[in-house]
């Protein structure tokens, strides 16, 4: 393809935010437009530009990012009486792109052409900005390097604990070593995808200062972000904005710590409660203290202090992306980039993303803290897989989304790393029958009982293949309540919290409970029962000198002896305080800082009994069957089920389970709702950052209501040398609306021909086939056969299934949950 020639003019105009610049006039070459009569579409689905840089010619290749906005994205401002406003506009045909100069494999581009193009370019280790003089795509356009921006002189800012993390002086723990490295390799992010769920929150500063472009400045940010992440494998989607027009919502003030810890509070009070996400960032037009230009907590990612506070400080918005890139690593448990980090090909750190100048690339160092925080920490809400139902993207093979018709889908032909899917017809390749999970290696299912998911602790269950299936099954852990520890604790929410365990965590290995004669104190200070003394303020004796949190307080205690506390100035994390779910006495345990028994938690009959001791119950009062077994039951061997048969067994016992409970609902005349899966959504950052921040554990969201997690740190002891990392409890949704029934029906398994096939199902009677026994099983499907609901046919039909073809069984519509928003989230200072 020939390129159209390109006017270059050596600084024809002047831009006061930039030092020297190139005006360019980018010419479109082509552009593509989904073909669909209904549509309107004005900017097509892929185009071209020829742009020339540092005087060479360059084909530009842009795709619209439509996984950028979510589909149920939502816009809130406020009127002038005040009253909240929330749209849902239809962003489908929007202005902002993705791509890359061909040519060059190492580089990357991030545009919008709403009014011009204004974006970055990225050609190996140089960094290009982009931005139109006028309002035409065609017109002059001002291309320079990132180092000719002009920026205020500024750097991050420290609050106590993170000064010591970029000097390391003082008494305060030495937090630089928390993420140090004898030598940092760039680590590869293992795994699926991940998504981050992004809401974008403009305070009336902001809005005073760019109006009406506020919206499509927010929308231009969120694009460079996502850009920024995709190399990781993460996405980051904006699933919603809100724009503070008539004042501010909190007190937004010059110090970036009460701006945060006010946001975040406002966060959890408002904005989790009514709109689902996994991490809130706060842009605002006000000019922090000093030159620090944003703030965020450490290691918090799908908890309830995941977001961040930027300044917005310069005219171009690559500078607050930047910023909230920044953060938003700092969410994700990356530290502060050292000489010894590198980004790419470079041997440098100038233009990595957690280093100090615009970003281009995470670094190695980055890299291996993400892969230590996904490993270790688990944040659970970043699994949460959008389908293309909840993003404007449509079926089409590329978009990374497993459509229906496809076998599989690893992106673009360009992203596609992966070698069992072909990119271009989203079909797996000759031979291969799998293509993505953790039950696909080298492109073959796992056999049954393979391990995909092991347990953490004694409180949770390891998962293994089915055989069947790609994907792991659903996490699932022991019911809250059952013992743990060699009777020390309860299990709750999958870990097992004691008093002795977080001492350490706070103080380090050598760190031990305080006597009894300390936790008397809370019966001055905050309780007035004896019984719930040890449901308050921690106290431990020994360890470091210092705790996680940086400050301490201690009291002498007469005839000897030091009670030692953790002080943690964040309310919302309280490490200071006993988690829930510990022990405090025989089935008892910490509620709402009472010492309450286990029924508490509202825990169900063990269900370990129906498990054939082939299992366990789990927290979803199911039985959870030991590697070869079969569910329901676990009466069943994976091996003693016929190959073609085992996803119809699965596909049946889910039908059988729907049956029922609509069985149960017509009895009662009563039309029940079914709950879809529950998604939790429960350091400072600049454009010459020595960002700041201000590392915190926390909490996740995954919880009874009203219960506040117990927070796990790892001890300090030895922080010089390893890595801190929070065990973030993972979310333990409800169950998932039957998925595997449509499948049954073209599933290549033999249930059509079930009359004259010599599939070994029909002998229900005979079959050791968990599902066939209906009729002596103590699960109620029995009533099947005198219930006037159409499910008869199960008489003459060996298989249950075909008859759910055409039943009329009224099936409730799935509607999303909310997540509870917890009273308290505990986080690990660093």
């Amino acid at each position: 393809m020939s390129v159209l020639s390109v006017v270059l003019v050596k600084g024809a105009r002047k831009l006061d935010h930039v030092e020297r610049y190139d005006v360019v006039r980018p010419q479109r070459l082509t552009g593509r437009v989904k073909r669909n009569i209904f549509s309107n579409q004005v900017y097509p689905d892929e185009l071209q530009y020829a742009l020339t840089i540092d005087g060479e010619n360059h084909t530009i290749h842009l795709e619209k990012n439509r996984q950028l906005i979510g589909r149920h994205y939502a816009e809130t401002h406020y009127s002038e009486n005040g009253r909240r406003v929330t749209t849902f506009p239809n962003y489908e045909d929007h202005c902002y792109y993705h791509g890359h100069i061909q040519g060059i494999e190492d580089s990357s581009v991030s545009v919008g052409i709403c009014s011009g193009i204004s974006g970055f370019v990225r050609a190996e280790q140089k960094v290009y900005l982009v931005e139109p003089l006028g309002d035409s795509a065609d017109g002059e356009h001002a291309l320079y390097r990132q180092e000719h921006l002009r920026a205020n002189n500024t750097s991050c800012g420290h609050s106590n604990d993170s000064t010591v993390y970029d000097h390391d002086q003082g008494p305060a723990p030495r937090l630089l070593g928390l993420f140090k490295s004898k030598g940092w390799k760039s680590k590869p992010i293992s795994g699926p995808q991940r998504f981050v769920e992004m809401y974008l929150v403009a305070d009336y500063a902001e809005y005073k200062q760019f109006g009406s472009k506020t919206r499509g400045r927010m929308l231009e940010i969120a694009n460079h972000v996502d850009k920024l992440y995709r190399p990781l494998n993460i996405r980051v989607m904006l699933v919603g904005l809100e724009i503070w027009t008539t004042g501010d919502h909190i007190d937004v003030t010059i110090s970036p710590e009460n701006t945060l810890n006010g946001f975040l509070q406002w966060r959890q009070d408002d904005l989790l409660k009514r709109a689902k996400h996994d991490n809130a960032q706060f842009v605002t037009g006000k000019d922090f203290l000093g030159d620090t230009v944003g703030l965020a907590n450490k290691l918090a990612m799908c908890t309830g202090s995941s977001g961040a506070v930027n300044q917005d400080h310069n005219i171009n918005p690559i500078g607050v992306a930047s910023t909230i890139a920044h953060e938003m690593g700092h969410n994700l448990g990356m530290s502060h980039d050292t000489s010894g980090c590198t980004c790419g090909t470079s041997l440098s750190n100038d233009n990595c993303v957690m280093a100090g100048r615009y970003p281009g690339l995470f670094s190695g160092c980055s890299q291996e803290q993400l892969s230590d925080f996904l490993e270790r920490a688990n944040p659970r809400c970043l699994l949460d897989t959008p389908g293309s139902d909840r993003l404007y993207v449509g079926a089409a093979c590329g978009n990374a989304f497993l459509d229906p018709g496809e076998e599989c889908d690893c992106g673009t032909v360009e992203e596609c790393k992966n070698s069992c899917c072909d990119p271009t017809t989203c079909r797996l390749t000759e031979g291969s029958s799998c293509a993505h999970g953790a039950c696909c290696e080298n492109c073959q299912l796992k056999q049954a009982a393979s391990l995909c998911r092991r347990a953490s602790s004694d409180c949770d269950l390891a998962e293994y293949c089915t055989g069947t299936s790609e994907h792991c099954p659903e996490d699932t852990f022991q019911m809250n309540g059952k013992p743990c520890s060699y009777g020390r604790g309860y299990c709750y929410n999958g870990q097992c919290p004691t008093l002795q365990q977080h001492c350490k965590r706070l103080w380090g290995p050598a760190a031990q409970v305080g006597t009894d004669s300390c936790f008397n104190l809370n019966l001055v200070n905050l309780f007035s029962s004896p019984r719930n003394m040890k449901c308050g303020t921690l106290f431990c004796f020994g360890g470091d000198e210092y705790p996680i949190t940086g400050q301490k307080a201690f009291y002498n205690m007469q005839g000897g002896g030091t009670c030692n506390i953790a002080v943690d100035q964040d309310k919302i994390r309280s490490l200071d305080m006993v988690p829930t779910g510990t022990k405090c006495g025989v089935n008892e345990v910490c509620y709402d800082h009472k010492c309450q028994d286990v029924k508490v938690y509202g825990q169900t009959e063990d269900c370990s009994s129906k498990c054939h001791n082939n299992g366990v119950c789990n927290n979803k009062g199911q039985c959870h069957c030991d590697p070869d077994w079969a569910p329901p039951y676990c009466d069943v061997k994976y091996s003693d089920l016929p190959q073609a048969g085992i996803s119809a067994a699965i596909a049946v016992l889910l039908l059988l389970t729907f049956l029922v409970a609509g069985l149960m609902c017509c009895k009662k005349n009563k039309r029940e709702t079914y709950t879809s899966k529950k998604k939790v959504h429960s350091t400072s950052g600049q454009l010459n950052p020595m960002f700041r921040e201000r590392g915190e554990k926390g909490k996740p969201l995954s919880k009874p209501p009203q219960i506040s997690q117990p927070t796990f740190m790892e001890s300090s002891a030895t922080q010089a040398c390893t890595a801190l990392f929070v065990t973030v409890v993972p979310s333990r949704p409800p169950p998932q609306p039957v998925v595997p029934v449509p499948p049954v029906k073209s599933s290549p398994y033999p249930v059509p021909p079930v009359k004259s096939s010599p599939y070994p199902v029909p002998p229900v009677k005979s079959s050791p086939y968990p599902v066939p026994p209906v009729k002596s099983s103590p699960y109620p499907v029995p009533p099947v056969k005198s219930s006037p609901y159409p499910v008869p046919p199960v008489k003459s039909s060996p298989y249950p299934v075909p008859p759910v073809k055409s039943s009329p069984y009224p099936v409730p519509p799935v509607k999303p949950t909310a997540p509870k928003v917890p009273s308290k989230y505990p986080q690990v200072i660093v």
